[in-house]
């Protein structure tokens, strides 16, 4: 005879512009489970297939989802913004944060935390992808590489280039900044030297968003690009500050739906 499922199972979705995440909490907020797949598919699809990678019972969680996809999910009983989303998350696995960069495919948020861990102040690009996950896809794919390969490919500090080579791309749109990179690429710019461009082009933009807010540390950084050490680098030499990447930096925001369930 199979066990009832546990009582009080919350579970958290984050569908994102790129990737749908699942967080499974018990009633005491500690993580049962996390699960990932692609989005692009029509919400439902992806619930239903979020489901089955999760442990029996899941089914009878309380639901509430985030993400640009929130207002699609049928089963979840609410849908909270991101921003909240990704404060409560991050609070619960670091109770010491002042401040959370998450960058995803499309956008990038910058977020200044209270004492109480509450949202003060926060600023998001989503209006180009010149500082999101979206432009290292887009270069990655320009020089034959996988975006999780980008951070071994350039070196885990890609702040400087050569001294006096003008390898920099400073357009704020995606289309045009790919125009700088083909430029580059046909002035024989060595790709590593193009790529640690890319990041350098990143960290300025998404500085800008922390020193909107007033960014204070210790501040972590969320999301599928967080794993880019390279990117992680580049942003702290931009910003003077010191990049932790968060623990399960892709769930943070299923984590804080999960927790608001």
């Amino acid at each position: 005879m199979s066990r009832p499922p546990p009582a009080g199972l919350r579970l958290g979705l984050d569908l994102g512009s790129t990737a749908a995440k699942a967080v499974l909490i018990d009633a005491g907020g500690a993580i049962l489970a996390t699960r990932l797949d692609a989005s692009g598919r029509p919400p439902d699809e992806v619930v239903a297939d979020l489901l089955r990678g999760l442990p029996d019972g899941a089914g009878t969680a309380a639901v509430a989802a985030t993400g640009y996809g929130r207002s699609l999910v049928g089963c979840a009983e609410r849908k909270i913004t991101e921003i909240t989303c990704h404060a409560r998350g991050v609070g619960k696995l670091h109770p010491d944060a002042r401040s959370i960069l998450d960058i995803g495919g499309q956008d990038a948020k910058a977020i200044r935390l209270g004492r109480d861990g509450g949202v003060e102040d926060f600023a998001m690009n989503d209006r180009c992808a010149a500082g999101t996950g979206r432009f290292l896809e887009m270069a990655a794919r320009r020089y034959g590489l996988e975006v999780a390969g980008l951070s071994e490919f350039c070196g885990h500090s890609p702040v400087q280039g050569s001294k006096g080579a003008p390898w920099e791309i400073s357009s704020t749109c995606v289309v045009f900044a790919e125009s700088e990179l083909i430029g580059l690429n046909a002035r024989g710019t060595p790709p590593i030297e193009a790529l640690r461009a890319v990041h350098r082009s990143i960290a300025r933009r998404v500085s800008l968003l922390l020193k909107q807010v007033g960014a204070a540390e210790p501040l972590y950084f969320t999301g599928g690009v967080a794993q880019n050490a390279a990117l992680a680098a580049a942003i702290g030499a931009e910003c003077g500050m010191a990049i932790r990447v968060a623990e399960r930096p892709q769930f943070t925001g299923a984590l804080g739906a999960a927790l608001s369930a």
